[in-house]
């Protein structure tokens, strides 16, 4: 069988297509549930800020255990019997992905102990800017576009938030663009990436 040089670039490509679509359907199957999660309480503790602001404290204090909680049962699923359980090879993929955030935090509190930000604003913007940079890094880790991208333009909200929207509305500015933008990326990606 005689294989000529236009008939291999093609074969290649094809697998080229099949790798990506993996990767997409990988990065799908786990994010787009920490995504919707995530999304959802950053909505509602912005919001609630927004509402109540001499309550911030207790309201994020509360929805960050309800996330942990979350992302705890999201996990045990995705072990249990979520893709992982169907291809035991993926563990790898999200055990490196749980291990990677306990990291990102680590180093957030290291940096926020020799920054010290002067008030919630600044505290926000500056854990919202790390978490948006291991978004970035996860996406070029495991070649998202859309993680990368998704990462990138929350960070860019959240400057324009800090920079030129009024301290009073930050809260609101930042249940719309980043708690709404991991809410409709990770129903995004549960809906059209099946």
């Amino acid at each position: 069988m005689n294989v000529t040089n236009e008939d291999a670039v093609q074969s290649l490509a094809q697998v080229e297509e099949v790798m990506a679509k993996t990767r997409q359907s990988l990065v799908s199957a786990y994010a787009g549930s920490f995504l919707v999660l995530w999304g959802f309480i950053w909505v509602v503790s912005y919001l609630g800020t927004y509402v109540f602001p001499e309550w911030a404290n207790w309201i994020w204090n509360i929805s960050s255990a309800l996330g942990a909680i979350g992302t705890f049962f999201v996990i045990r699923h995705q072990f249990g019997q979520g893709p992982v359980k169907r291809n035991p090879s993926d563990k790898q993929f999200l055990l490196r992905t749980i291990l990677f955030w306990p990291l990102v935090f680590a180093y957030a509190f290291v940096w926020l102990s020799i920054f010290k930000p002067g008030n919630g604003i600044e505290f926000n913007a500056f854990l919202v800017t790390v978490i948006m940079f291991a978004y970035v890094v996860m996406g070029r880790w495991f070649d998202s576009w859309l993680m990368s991208t998704l990462g990138i333009v929350i960070t860019g909200f959240t400057l324009v938030g800090f920079h030129l929207v009024p301290a009073e509305y930050y809260c609101l500015w930042m249940a719309f663009t980043a708690g709404g933008g991991l809410l409709g990326t990770g129903l995004y990606m549960k809906l059209r990436w099946r």
